[in-house]
């Protein structure tokens, strides 16, 4: 009875019901980041329709607007991707994955600062470069988009063709932005430990694909992980 109780488990989370079960916290979570952004973004609207806006106030509504078709994008593939065909071991790699992707919302907890308008403009440029990099990234993913450590499928095209994690190194440039907007030294730690999180994040995920595609070896050696230099 145990055994054949196992065996039904196991079956049942190769299913795209398990699936869709497992990605609804994170679709959850999206959803409530877009409506709290969608008070000052109708803000920011009204500005650029009255013709009121400023610079500062038009980047920011940019990032905004990009935030916006990027969760649009990301709930999208959390709802259409395919079944893993491989996970990770052990509950450590999903703790990594789970911290890398929502310790960034720690920033909301830290007193913002005031910028000259030269750092203002440089922190939004960032934050919409990172944006537009993420956006791409898991585009290019489509299906095997993952939040955990997980094999759906190999994608070696597009900046994926350089790069072994685009989708990483864009979310890390944001950060970059918003290490800039917020009290020092508070940010510029809480924005190390994301990116060493990323760093370790990408190892466990290599470590999965390597398992389960051949050819991920031979990938990885002609690509970078992030910059040139990063191994």
């Amino acid at each position: 009875m145990l055994e054949s109780g196992l065996a039904w488990l196991e079956n049942f989370r190769r299913t795209k019901i398990f699936d869709l079960l497992a990605a609804m916290p994170l679709i959850l979570w999206y959803l409530l980041g877009l409506r709290k952004q969608m008070p000052l973004t109708l803000i920011r609207l009204s500005e650029l329709i009255s013709g009121s806006i400023d610079l500062l106030d038009f980047l920011q509504l940019i990032a905004l607007i990009g935030s916006f078709v990027l969760i649009f994008v990301l709930v999208y593939l959390l709802i259409t991707r395919r079944t893993a065909e491989l996970r990770s071991y052990g509950a450590l790699p999903r703790l990594v994955a789970i911290c890398g992707t929502f310790l960034g919302n720690g920033f909301l907890y830290l007193k913002a600062v005031q910028l000259s308008l030269p750092m203002q403009a440089l922190a939004d440029i960032l934050i919409i470069t990172g944006t537009i990099g993420a956006i791409a990234a898991a585009s290019r993913l489509g299906s095997s988009f993952s939040l955990m450590p997980e094999a759906r499928k190999l994608v070696t095209t597009g900046p994926y063709a350089v790069i072994r994690h685009p989708l990483y190194l864009a979310e890390m440039i944001g950060i970059l932005g918003l290490v800039l907007q917020f009290q020092q030294p508070w940010a510029l730690f809480l924005g190390a430990v994301v990116f060493g999180l990323q760093y370790w994040r990408s190892v466990f995920e290599e470590r999965v694909l390597t398992r389960a595609y051949p050819d991920y070896t031979t990938y990885r050696a002609r690509t970078w992980r992030f910059l040139p230099y990063v191994f």
